[in-house]
């Protein structure tokens, strides 16, 4: 094909949508860009999702339907991952198979790319008829310039399905596996240590789907909510402490313990490997400080001027994690 028209690969992990997925693979036929190829993963579904698909790929080989393999583990990311092995793309684009592309979402992504030297471009998403103030104020941080510490610090974030990522940046990373939340977060913050040289567009070309076993119609406990997001927060701490800057690094580690203590009762993992992180990081007084302020906010629901200590230590370096 031409340099003008790169391939896209689109990748689409599912998981018994076999009810839902075709409105999604139709909005990408109805693409008025067509050099694209959709790689669908499955993630073990148990409804007749293949014999859906098979009839889209019947009629047009761009679609080309794998299971996941074994080697990957269960959930989007595992399938995300393989999909990333599998797409032939110059450029990579996420989707879910349970939301919609407007007609003109890979020909704004492209034409973005295509006329500038940046690495990624983002645009915007809505919900199903109606905006979400969420989503809008979470552009406003993505309107100021993306930066690394802005994005890892959560001053800034954007949705999985509104990138769009030049093939050697997006087949550098990985999701991570180990994760079933926050799993965007942790993806796109390898991503910003790469590169920030990216480009916002003001438009909106994806419409997000809100149902019946969608995540956001499925919101579990506030605990269990906040677990999850300690769990990416340690977790891409630990997948990113080689490249990141001390800033970056305590600022995570300060934004597990704000979590921590809001919740005192919750049983959170890789508690031995936060106390040495943080004596790692901070020092030896804000070390002892955290397992004080653990002992006593769970005990007695105290411990704020232990908390405090560490988040005095971390103002230090100019970063504040977001509560």
């Amino acid at each position: 094909m031409p340099a003008d028209t790169p391939l896209v690969s689109i990748i689409i992990p599912t998981y018994n949508r076999a009810h839902l997925i075709g409105e999604t693979l139709d909005s990408i036929l109805a693409q008025t860009y067509q050099n694209w190829e959709c790689v669908i993963v499955d993630d073990g579904s148990t409804d007749n999702i293949e014999n859906v698909i098979e009839d889209y790929s019947d009629g047009d080989n761009r679609f080309r339907y794998y299971p996941r393999p074994a080697e990957h583990l269960p959930g989007g990311n595992g399938a995300r991952n393989f999909g990333l092995k599998k797409a032939e793309g110059d450029y990579i684009v996420f989707f879910d198979s349970d939301d919609l592309m407007t007609p003109n979402h890979l020909t704004v992504k492209i034409n973005a790319l295509l006329n500038s030297t940046c690495d990624y471009v983002i645009a915007k998403t809505k919900f199903f008829d109606s905006l979400d103030p969420w989503a809008e104020r979470m552009y406003d941080g993505v309107r100021k310039g993306i930066t690394a510490e802005r994005f890892i610090m959560q001053q800034q974030s954007w949705l999985t399905y509104d990138i769009c990522i030049k093939r050697k940046f997006a087949k550098s990373i990985q999701f991570n596996e180990s994760l079933y939340s926050g799993q965007e977060f942790n993806y796109f913050s390898k991503l910003v240590l790469k590169s920030i040289n990216a480009i916002f567009i003001e438009e909106y070309i994806t419409h997000r789907r809100v149902h019946e076993g969608s995540i956001r119609a499925t919101l579990p406990s506030r605990d269990s909510v906040m677990v999850s997001a300690y769990t990416s927060c340690w977790l891409t701490y630990e997948d990113i402490k080689k490249e990141a800057s001390s800033q970056i690094r305590k600022g995570l580690l300060m934004r597990c313990v704000e979590i921590r203590y809001k919740c005192p009762k919750s049983e959170f993992p890789y508690t031995a490997a936060l106390a040495k992180a943080i004596f790692k990081e901070f020092g030896a007084w804000p070390g002892i400080s955290f397992l004080c302020m653990k002992f006593f906010n769970r005990n007695f629901g105290k411990g704020y001027y232990f908390r405090r200590v560490l988040a005095k230590a971390n103002e230090k370096e100019g970063i504040t994690a977001v509560n």
